[in-house]
C-alpha cells in the first residue's frame, strides 16, 4: 500500500516547492496500443549498422501471463521510428521477453529469439523477409553467435519459481522434484544442434552450505563471457515451494569446458552481473535495501569494489568495452521514480541522466525496469520505462544530458 500511496504524495509535495528532478533526453519508440520493450538488459539492442532496435510488441498488459498470449518481435527503424514485425511468438516474458537478440552472422536484419517451432521449444532465425528458421531444439537464455555456444535453463521451472522470467507455457518434467538429476546448466554446440546437461542442479547444492533436499532448486539468469568459455548463473533454493519470494541465491561461475563450477563469496544476495573481461565478472550484493558493485575475479577467487562511485542501491550494470564507461539503474525510490547513471571510466565520479516515474499500475511480474543498456557506438542507451503511462523503448541520448 506504501508504494501505491507515498510516492504520489511526496512527488505532489516536491512538485509544490517547485523541485522536480530532470527527465533524460529520450526519443520513444511503441507499437499503438501494445506494451512494448527490448527485453533485460544484457542483449545489445541496437543493430550492427546503427540503424535499427530491436523490440517486442504484445497487447497483453498488466497481467500475469499464461502462455496463451503472443507478443510480436521486430524492429524500429531508428531514424524514421517505423515498426517492422517479423515474427510472433508465445516463448516470451515481461522481464526476459524472448531472449530476443540480433544475430549479425545470417544477415544486417536477422533476430534470433525463442518461440514454439511445429509444436516444440526452440531457438529460431527470421530473417528480413520473415523466413523462420530452427537453430536449435531447445530454447536459449544466452548465446555467442562467434563462438557458436548456447546456454539453456528449464524455463518452465522458472516460470513457476520465478514468475516474469521463465515461459509460463512450458511444463517443467521435474516439477514433483526438489532438486532432480537431469535439471541445470544445459551447453548447446550451435553447429551441431548438440544439446548435453553440463551442470545438474545437485552439483550446484554439492558447493553450498545448507543446501539440501527439503528446500526446492532451480536456476535463473545465465550469461556466457564475451568468449564463452566461462559462464555465470544465479542459483535459487526456496523453502517452500509455493512461495516464490523467500528464496536463498548463490552466484556461480562455471567452465563451459565442464572443468568445474566456483561459488562466488558474495558477501550478500546476488542480483545482477556483467563479465568485464574472460576472468572477471561484477556483480551486485545485496543486503536489506543496501548494494554494493563487486568484481570477482576467476583466477583467484578475489573480490574487490568496482567503484565508490556506484549507486549503494541496486541496479543493472552494463560497460561500454571501447569507452570503459558503465551505465546502470535504481529501482523505483520513495518518490517512485527511477534514476538512470552513467560512470565515466576514471571511475571517480558518476553522472545522473535523469529520473523517470514508473507507473505505479505496473507491479510483480508485469513491473517495468529500466534495463539499460548501450548502443553499440556508446552513444546512447536504451532504455524500457513506464513513465508515460504505457510500456514503451525509449533511445536515451547520453553525450546530450
Amino acid at each position: 500500500m506504501k508504494t501505491q500511496i507515498l510516492p504520489p504524495v511526496l512527488r505532489a509535495a516536491r512538485a509544490a516547492r517547485g523541485k522536480l528532478p530532470k527527465a533524460p533526453d529520450a526519443r520513444e519508440y511503441r507499437v499503438a496500443g501494445h506494451e512494448t520493450f527490448a527485453g533485460y538488459y544484457e542483449i545489445q539492442p541496437v543493430s550492427q549498422d546503427g540503424k535499427a532496435v530491436l523490440a517486442h510488441a504484445s497487447g497483453a498488459a498488466r497481467t500475469a501471463l499464461t502462455g496463451k498470449e503472443a507478443a510480436a518481435i521486430g524492429w524500429f527503424d531508428i531514424e524514421t521510428g517505423d515498426w517492422n514485425a517479423l515474427a510472433e511468438t508465445h516463448l516470451w516474458c515481461w522481464q526476459m521477453g524472448a531472449r530476443l537478440r540480433w544475430w549479425d552472422s545470417a544477415g544486417p536484419r536477422t533476430l534470433a529469439f525463442n518461440a514454439m517451432f511445429e509444436g516444440a521449444p526452440a531457438h529460431c532465425l527470421v530473417d528480413e523477409g520473415g523466413g523462420i528458421r530452427k537453430q536449435s531444439d531447445v530454447p536459449l537464455f544466452d548465446a555467442n553467435e562467434q563462438q557458436g555456444v548456447g546456454l539453456s535453463l528449464n524455463f518452465g521451472r522458472l516460470a513457476n519459481c520465478r514468475p516474469g522470467y521463465g515461459y509460463p507455457l512450458l511444463d517443467d518434467p521435474y516439477r514433483r522434484e526438489n532438486m532432480p538429476d537431469g535439471d541445470g546448466v544445459t551447453l548447446v554446440d550451435l553447429a551441431s544442434g548438440k544439446a548435453e546437461l553440463a551442470y545438474s542442479l545437485p552439483r550446484f547444492a554439492r558447493e553450498v552450505e545448507g543446501a539440501n533436499l527439503g528446500q526446492y532448486h532451480y536456476l535463473n539468469a545465465a550469461l556466457l563471457s564475451p568468449r564463452a568459455t566461462r559462464f555465470t548463473v544465479l542459483y535459487k533454493r526456496l523453502p517452500d515451494p509455493l512461495d516464490a519470494h523467500t528464496w536463498t541465491v548463490d552466484a556461480f561461475v562455471g567452465n563451459c569446458d565442464g572443468s568445474g563450477l566456483i561459488r562466488v563469496p558474495l558477501d550478500g544476495r546476488a542480483s545482477h552481473y556483467w563479465w568485464l573481461d574472460e576472468d572477471r565478472i561484477a556483480y551486485t550484493s545485496n543486503k536489506g535495501i543496501a548494494s554494493n558493485y563487486v568484481v570477482f575475479d576467476c583466477r583467484d577467487g578475489s573480490l574487490s569494489a568496482l567503484s565508490q562511485a556506484m549507486p549503494g542501491v541496486d541496479g543493472h550494470p552494463s560497460l561500454h568495452h571501447e569507452s570503459g564507461t558503465w551505465v546502470t539503474d535504481t529501482y523505483p525510490d520513495l518518490y517512485g521514480e527511477q534514476t538512470l547513471f552513467v560512470l565515466d571510466k576514471d571511475a571517480d565520479e558518476r553522472r545522473e541522466l535523469g529520473r523517470l516515474w514508473a507507473d505505479k499500475s505496473y507491479q510483480d511480474e508485469w513491473r517495468c525496469d529500466l534495463h539499460p543498456r548501450w548502443s553499440r557506438d556508446g552513444s546512447k542507451v536504451v532504455i524500457d520505462s513506464t513513465h508515460e503511462g504505457y510500456r514503451a523503448l525509449y533511445l536515451v541520448e547520453v553525450e546530450a544530458q
